[in-house]
């Protein structure tokens, strides 16, 4: 989901808030403004409502029937792709990107194997795993080819509470401000 923002405003006006401003939404709302109209994305009311916005939804083609699934594991932002694939040692990878300017690229790799054998015990394999930010090297401001992934995981690479995160479900709820706190590089888009 990206451009959520967009549906979100106010009348009253907010105290500052830093998560706000890092996913563009502003009490006086920036496109679509449905709060004048419809309650949930008035601010002054439901100001967690954004939190809702802004994940992966999984769908089975396979299964018309099925609910489409917000697979929370892999972060919360302007998901502009969210490329699956099996690595050769047969963990589950989704590489994903930012659709924002000077955001960041995540990857998310799997706790448990795909197994081909039994599709129904890979549903969940996006539920439980680690998310990554990449941060590339650089000297004197230029590009190096190279960089490492940093784990966007609660009590590392300084994601704590004095950092403002209270547990794992902040860092995900609060993925870009995780991805700052750990040092990873913004993209151009």
């Amino acid at each position: 989901e990206e451009n959520f923002n967009g549906y979100f405003g106010s009348a009253d006006s907010l105290s500052d808030n830093a998560a706000f401003k890092r996913y563009g939404i502003s009490a006086k709302g920036a496109g679509h403004n449905w709060f004048p109209f419809d309650g949930r994305f008035d601010l002054a009311k439901n100001p967690n409502e954004p939190n809702r916005f802004g994940w992966v939804v999984e769908i089975d083609p396979m299964d018309p029937t099925s609910t489409p699934i917000k697979r929370t594991a892999l972060g919360r932002f302007k998901h502009e792709n969210a490329e699956v694939v099996v690595n050769a040692d047969g963990y589950v990878v989704v590489y994903m990107g930012d659709d924002e300017k000077g955001e960041h690229i995540y990857k998310f790799v799997s706790a448990k194997k795909f197994d081909a054998k039994n599709l129904k015990a890979n549903r969940d394999l996006l539920d439980v795993g680690t998310l990554y930010v990449a941060r590339f090297n650089t000297v004197d401001g230029k590009a190096q080819g190279e960089g490492e992934w940093l784990e966007l995981t609660y009590g590392k690479n300084g994601l704590t509470a004095e950092a403002g995160f209270k547990d794992q479900a902040e860092i995900l709820v609060h993925t870009r401000l995780a991805a700052t706190v750990v040092g990873a590089t913004p993209m151009d888009r």
